[in-house]
């Protein structure tokens, strides 16, 4: 009798817990993680080349962000988008995923999210990390709450952006089609930023050309459920058996669209910032708006010279002005207006005064040549503001360069002028210190009065 034999028992079935998820899949192998590292790449390469240029002032660096979004972000993740929907039809694996248990919603959204996850991820993280690279050279102001949300609004900008494209590359069976909506954004979006029409405010990223104003609180939704309302319109009716369902989203979509034509500019307003004057205790008195506020110590080292040449000088000016949108800087009002700011990178970079003698210059001009008919001043300007700006490399301040200049552009006849100019220079710099005071009130005063005729000889 032959012993039994033993029997093994079966192999258990695979527990379909262990199966990896399709989200860590997609982000370990898949194009979502490259594809939020060129959306932190594209931020980090276009801003930082223009860091000069923004770096320290809220509403430049917010205006930058947001073209920037638009132009650029746009058609990468467009582009994106469509590479990541059409990656079925390189594959040649259509057919056989159709036969999977899951749905076409399913087998749709598992590629879709986890890129679009990751490129919101990516324009978010970048948009903090410019603001914190503007926040120690802040120049004063800030943000508000319309602003943040904008950048909210920007996060469904990019995500729509990414869903339309990966319909495109789903619908669209050419290897090349991610050129397709990569190239139409940056031609639609570039073309509608610049157009100042009533279409034009459907752009999402438009924004007025005056960095001076704040959005309206209701701005942003109205923009994320335009471009959200578009693009769900679009994988609805890509992925929904009842592809009527579509016409909701494009309702919505078009009822945004419609407030935002007809609203126009009434969705910005001017920032109160802007016109309150935050001001030193010098004479005379340097004030800059409280957007600004940051930079009135540095304006005033700026022109702490100058300063200590008009001490004593009777009939001055009350102020230096930053000019402020809606008022007008007039030579009667006791004030003059101060040296620009703006547009950063050329007298201001990260919070600083590039050149203090270049801005004292400036200053020195808008004293003696304000508004006035005939611009050219009187024959001792050159004499005056050589004297008040000596460090500044112009006119008199280095005499045998100013005899060079003439001798080479002028010839003898401004050769004899240059030396006579020199001469009054010296003559004014040998006054006793309260004539040459009064000497400079009366002559800055008929400068301030535009009457050439009244300014006093030297």
């Amino acid at each position: 009798m032959s012993a039994p034999t033993a029997t093994r028992p079966a192999p258990a079935p695979p527990d379909p817990g262990a199966a990896p998820s399709p989200w860590r899949s997609e982000l370990r192998r898949g194009l979502a993680p490259w594809a939020g590292a060129a959306v932190l790449l594209t931020l980090a390469v276009t801003l930082g080349t223009k860091a000069a240029q923004w770096q320290g002032d809220w509403a430049e660096t917010h205006g930058l962000l947001r073209t920037v979004t638009m132009l650029l972000l746009g058609p990468l993740v467009a582009a994106a988008g469509c590479r990541q929907g059409g990656r079925e039809h390189r594959r040649g694996t259509g057919d056989l995923l159709r036969q999977a248990v899951r749905g076409r919603r399913d087998r749709a959204l598992a590629p879709l999210a986890p890129l679009v996850a990751c490129v919101v991820a990516a324009q978010l993280l970048g948009t903090a990390g410019v603001y914190l690279a503007t926040w120690p050279y802040s120049l004063g102001g800030g943000l508000t709450w319309g602003h943040g949300l904008l950048h909210a609004a920007d996060a469904v900008f990019v995500a729509g952006l990414t869903a339309v494209g990966f319909v495109v590359g789903r619908v669209v069976k050419w290897r090349g089609a991610a050129l397709v909506p990569a190239l139409g954004c940056y031609v639609l979006l570039g073309v509608s930023a610049y157009v100042d029409t009533p279409l034009g405010r459907l752009a999402p990223a438009q924004e007025p050309g005056l960095s001076e104003e704040i959005p309206a609180l209701w701005l942003a939704p109205v923009i994320a459920v335009w471009v959200g309302g578009l693009a769900l319109a679009a994988l609805v009716g890509h992925l929904a058996r009842r592809r009527l369902l579509a016409l909701v989203p494009l309702l919505a979509a078009a009822l945004a669209g419609t407030v935002l034509v007809q609203t126009g500019d009434d969705a910005w307003r001017t920032d109160p910032r802007t016109q309150r004057l935050v001001c030193d205790d010098g004479t005379p008195q340097i004030c800059v708006t409280e957007r600004h506020r940051n930079l009135l110590a540095p304006a005033g080292e700026a022109l702490s010279d100058l300063r200590e040449r008009l001490a004593g000088v009777p009939g001055l000016p009350e102020r230096f002005v930053e000019n402020r949108p809606g008022h007008r800087i007039r030579r009667d009002g006791g004030e003059v207006q101060l040296p620009m700011f703006t547009p950063l990178g050329r007298s201001v970079v990260r919070g600083e005064m590039t050149d203090h003698a270049v801005y004292a210059w400036e200053a020195v001009a808008a004293l003696l040549s304000p508004d006035c008919p005939d611009p050219s001043g009187g024959e001792l300007d050159d004499v005056v503001w050589t004297y008040l700006a000596p460090t500044y490399q112009r006119n008199l301040s280095d005499p045998a360069d100013a005899l060079k200049w003439a001798e080479r552009y002028e010839g003898a006849k401004g050769v004899a002028e240059t030396r006579a100019g020199l001469k009054r220079l010296d003559r004014l710099r040998a006054l006793p210190e309260a004539e040459r005071a009064a000497w400079l009130g009366a002559y800055i005063a008929a400068a301030q009065r535009c009457d050439l005729a009244a300014q006093p000889a030297l």
